[in-house]
């Protein structure tokens, strides 16, 4: 279904810096700052829509079990089974066919959010690709007004204004799509913690042991993902050409929080960027991705 979307968000990104370009060479560089942004807005939906239809068909996986396990118990009982055995083994069922529609609630409910962190991503393709539009029409605009002096400060003067307006719209859809994905991740969280929760608070302690245990299976995953999301943020504050905002980690940016970078740093986090879209991957961390192991796990260095 999202096929393109990669796809789509590099165009934008070609679209977006090229109008951005022309607009700094007309007087006009409000421009350039969306380039980071269009930069960090890279997504594919596609894994993120695959994995929801995997989690989709474990519920429905779980709900066909649970029925027809259902029904060969509710027979029995209608049998006239109704000793102290039958008894304990309608509770066991009991207990069985509960386990399964937690496995099926909590499976649905992954299913749900990753259906809705596709469709945001898709989302969010599709304003990067309208605002790259709007920019490659503002540069086309003012390009024409060059023909004449007057034509051309009075475009440059427009072009700056709807800029402007358009950075302060795409912060705010940022917001909002920055608040959809922390309660995604969230409510993934709770989920998992509430089972781990659960089932500890029952007598139950595996479910730690396996909790720590695929934690540290993932280990190489995380730290690797870790280290390619700082280099890209460090890569879009380098095409941004200004220190972050808020400072570096510890505030190390100090009272140089917003201003701009040293000569030369800009152009190479551009260069960097071209190769990362290029290459479909960052430059540094992108080739050491860690290789998965057939159980899902990964090695470590040492292993």
């Amino acid at each position: 279904m999202f096929d393109g979307g990669a796809g789509l968000a590099r165009l934008s990104l070609q679209i977006g810096t090229g109008a951005a370009l022309t607009l700094s060479a007309l007087g006009a560089p409000g421009g350039w700052p969306f380039v980071a942004r269009l930069y960090v807005h890279q997504y594919d939906p596609t894994a993120f829509w695959e994995g929801a239809e995997v989690w989709r068909g474990i519920a429905a996986d779980a709900r066909t079990v649970r029925e027809r396990i259902g029904d060969l118990v509710a027979g029995a009982s209608e049998g006239g089974w109704r000793s102290e055995d039958g008894r304990a083994f309608q509770r066991r069922m009991d207990a069985f066919l509960g386990d399964l529609l937690s496995i099926e609630i909590r499976a649905s409910l992954v299913a749900a959010v990753l259906f809705m962190s596709a469709a945001a991503m898709a989302a969010m393709i599709m304003f990067i690709w309208l605002v790259a539009s709007a920019m490659a029409a503002l540069a086309a605009r003012v390009l024409i007004a060059a023909v004449s002096p007057l034509g051309t400060a009075s475009a440059r003067v427009l072009a700056l204004n709807t800029l402007t307006t358009m950075f302060a719209g795409f912060e705010a859809v940022e917001s909002g799509l920055n608040t959809l994905f922390h309660t995604c991740a969230g409510v993934l969280g709770a989920t998992v913690a509430g089972d781990v929760l659960v089932e500890a608070v029952d007598g139950d302690p595996s479910a730690v042991t396996d909790f720590v245990q695929a934690t540290v299976s993932q280990g190489p995953l995380l730290i690797w993902g870790t280290a390619n999301r700082v280099e890209r943020d460090l890569t879009a504050h380098g095409v941004d050409g200004r220190f972050p905002g808020g400072g570096f980690p510890g505030d190390r940016s100090g009272s140089r929080a917003g201003l701009p970078l040293p000569p030369g740093l800009p152009q190479a986090a551009a260069v960097k960027g071209v190769n990362d879209i290029s290459g479909n991957q960052q430059t540094i961390t992108g080739p050491y991705v860690p290789e998965r192991n057939p159980d899902g796990s990964y090695d470590y260095p040492w292993d």
